[in-house]
């Protein structure tokens, strides 16, 4: 099993799990932890768009 590391782009801390999604004005898509992910679903709900789930254990 091969461990990966990414951060989440509000918070900048290393997550196990993270959620792709894009919002606002974003072109990209962005990875968020789970809570910096309620604050950008609450706060930009018209434009919030969900992507997938990274995990950091891949098998």
């Amino acid at each position: 099993m091969k461990d990966r590391i990414k951060v989440c782009f509000k918070c900048h801390k290393p997550k196990e799990v993270l959620y792709r999604c894009r919002y606002e004005e974003l072109k990209g898509w962005v990875f968020l932890c789970g809570k910096c992910l309620q604050v950008v679903k609450e706060k930009y709900e018209d434009t919030y768009q969900y992507g997938g789930t990274w995990k950091s254990k891949k098998k």
